[in-house]
């Protein structure tokens, strides 16, 4: 089965739901899901739909970087820019870039993997995948999947899970409430701009 096969083929297990029950991180047959640019940082993903996509930063701290999938994108826009200007709402990958531990271990504990081995994978961590789907005017976001992945790019198909969990903008602490507004605003410009051409 060549690469671009087999990235794809794990993608469509997580876009249709099919589950691997999280366990201890296994590097057995890596699948990259980031490329990386200077120091680290995350430069692209591998999205769902099968597509390498160019990352847009939207926060940074001192423990974490934000990214979304390119918004301006014709691809993105082809399949969101309808959907956000009739009824604000959208898909978009997010990837956290870790630049301590701290976040993922409060990321795994957030996800109920507070036992010692969900948090020690955290040392073999550097980002996090997760697809969002967004709800402007209802101020909600649902987390549709995650999954962790290694320093080296690849995924650790053992973190993959597959959610359907509703949260209001209100319930979400204030670094996430800050990155999907500058991320909600971002696209709402591109989507303008992509009908309007």
């Amino acid at each position: 089965m060549s690469f671009a096969l087999r990235q794809r083929a794990v993608f469509a297990l997580l876009l249709f739901g099919f589950v691997c029950t999280p366990a201890r991180p296994q590097q057995g047959s890596p699948q990259q899901v980031i490329h990386t640019g200077a120091l680290n940082a995350p430069s692209q993903v591998f999205t769902p739909g099968g597509q390498w996509a160019n990352l847009v930063p939207i926060l940074s701290t001192s423990d974490l970087d934000l990214f979304i999938e390119d918004p301006s994108s014709d691809t993105w826009l082809a399949h969101n820019a309808a959907s956000f200007l009739d009824r604000g709402q959208y898909t978009i990958t997010l990837v956290s870039f870790y630049k301590t531990r701290r976040p993922c271990r409060e990321d795994q504990t957030r996800a109920g993997l507070s036992d010692a081995a969900h948090l020690n994978a955290c040392d073999n961590y550097r980002y996090a995948i997760r697809q969002i789907a967004g709800d402007a005017p209802q101020n909600t976001v649902t987390l549709l999947f995650t999954a962790m992945v290694f320093s080296d790019g690849t995924l650790d198909t053992s973190s993959v899970r597959r959610e359907n969990r509703t949260r209001g903008f209100s319930e979400l602490g204030p670094d996430s409430q800050k990155a999907l507004s500058e991320g909600t605003k971002l696209i709402a410009r591109q989507a303008h701009i992509y009908v309007n051409h």
